[in-house]
């Protein structure tokens, strides 16, 4: 049976329990039906199922800016977004049509686009919900780091999956001070042996 979603979220928050980590504290109740129309009507574009299984399992989680972000990312240093935080993040992010623009391969993605994992700093996964394109449902990365924006996940499931088996192996711990670590290059590794 194929793992979903909110199958591999769950292991992912019972590892998380297991190392006593912060996130679990703060993950809120899943959306609704409702939370999640306000939303598509806010953006204007429609999520799709995988998205909507993500957020009618938890709908992101609660930040009060005093924790630090290492104890409150699903990843290292990455919050879970909110509906109503992605939303206030989308509309502040999205004018900044350079952050977009891939120009190693001469290539701007459209601006159906929903964020759910970011550090703060400019650095966020987003679901690519341009249904007129190939990369409907994939997942693309801006970043502050000099990196070309681009795919890197071939959808939220598999980009899921991967997060909990760096979970289940030990790929991402939890460090002596509470907070998230990971073993970069044993991750990428993860990543690079999903289909994109």
């Amino acid at each position: 049976m194929k793992n979903t979603i909110s199958s591999n979220f769950k292991q992912i928050l019972k590892k998380q329990k297991e190392l006593k980590y912060h996130f679990i504290n703060i993950i809120r109740q899943p959306a609704t039906q409702q939370d999640l129309l306000a939303a598509e009507t806010a953006l204007n574009f429609f999520f799709n199922d995988e998205l909507k299984e993500l957020y009618l399992f938890a709908d992101g989680t609660d930040i009060d800016n005093i924790t630090p972000c290492g104890l409150t990312g699903l990843i290292p240093i990455h919050n879970f977004l909110s509906l109503s935080d992605a939303i206030s993040y989308y509309k502040m992010s999205i004018e900044f049509e350079d952050a977009f623009y891939n120009s190693e391969q001469d290539y701007q993605v459209g601006k159906k686009l929903f964020p759910f994992l970011e550090d703060g700093a400019g650095n966020c996964y987003w679901v690519d919900l341009n249904t007129e394109t190939g990369n409907y449902g994939k997942i693309f990365w801006t970043n502050t780091f000099g990196q070309e924006p681009d795919y890197i996940f071939s959808s939220l499931s598999s980009m899921i999956q991967v997060i909990a088996d760096a979970y289940n192996d030990n790929i991402i711990i939890v460090d002596e001070k509470g907070y998230l670590d990971c073993d970069y290059p044993k991750f990428e590794r993860l990543c690079r042996n999903q289909e994109l």
